[in-house]
């Protein structure tokens, strides 16, 4: 069937909204620029541009390398997700997501695994001021965020390193070093040992998390992802009491989902 795609710039167009997918493309087409290159082509000021590249940064669709130029993003090379359960998901996990935001008060996510990305499905944050402002829509390295390790751990080590050390790897940009393809091992082997997987500021200065697996006999597994100022991480899982929230969510979301959910042949098409 073919595609009918409109090029016919539209009459009451968004100047900003243009300009930062113009900036989309330019990391698309030529891999990386600083701030002055996409002020020049956009033709607008360098703090217009800062502020564009700032927030596609944010999104995931640019990231700074150590020389202050801004690359493709994650976001930019994350597929599609095609399988409507995603958003049947997204909408029975409400409800336990917007209950552990209020008992940790802190930004609570759910989050899925698509190949090496992780994509975060629904976020909701607290009430206060200082918080991890809302996230829905982001797409993460899996190998460095909470969720991607808590998902990575269910699967068997072989399939990880499809993932992360094989030829198609290689291809995809996805391989990992010797030295960070252990410390991913590392991490997946203490996530299993104590239940939840944690994120010590490996993707945003001064923020971290913790991930806990939710599997269910007719949804491919999520992961229900607690993210706060790093100061506060350890504080999220110091006791019993607060450890046994994050289970508790992960019980609730688990039975509702085994409840709501009718089996399907699409619940692979999320996990790539």
């Amino acid at each position: 069937m073919p595609i009918n795609v409109e090029y016919q710039k539209p009459t009451y167009s968004v100047n900003s909204i243009d300009n930062a997918l113009r900036a989309i493309h330019i990391l698309r087409d030529f891999g990386s620029a600083r701030v002055s290159d996409v002020a020049k082509m956009l033709g607008i000021a360098d703090s217009t541009a800062h502020r564009i590249m700032a927030m596609l940064v944010f999104h995931g669709f640019a990231v700074q390398d150590d020389q202050r130029r801004y690359c493709a993003g994650p976001a930019l090379s994350a597929p599609v997700i095609s399988s409507e359960v995603a958003r049947d998901i997204q909408k029975l996990a409400h409800p336990t997501i917007d209950a552990l935001a209020r008992d940790y008060a802190e930004t609570v996510c759910l989050a899925t695994r698509v190949g090496v990305h992780t994509r975060v499905l629904l976020s909701v944050e607290p009430e206060d001021s200082d918080h991890v402002p809302e996230r829905t829509g982001n797409v993460l390295p899996a190998h460095l965020s909470a969720a991607g390790r808590a998902l990575l751990a269910l699967l068997p080590e072989a399939q990880v390193e499809s993932l992360y050390r094989s030829p198609a790897a290689e291809a995809r940009g996805s391989q990992l070093s010797d030295r960070e393809y252990r410390i991913l091992l590392d991490e997946l082997e203490n996530t299993r040992r104590r239940g939840f997987a944690r994120c010590v500021e490996s993707i945003n200065k001064g923020i971290s998390a913790i991930a806990i697996p939710v599997t269910s006999p007719h949804s491919p597994p999520v992961a229900i992802v607690v993210s706060t100022p790093s100061q506060r991480l350890i504080e999220l899982y110091r006791t019993p009491e607060r450890r046994s929230l994050l289970f508790n969510a992960r019980d609730d979301l688990v039975a509702t989902l085994a409840l709501k959910l009718a089996p399907t042949e699409a619940t692979s098409d999320l996990i790539a």
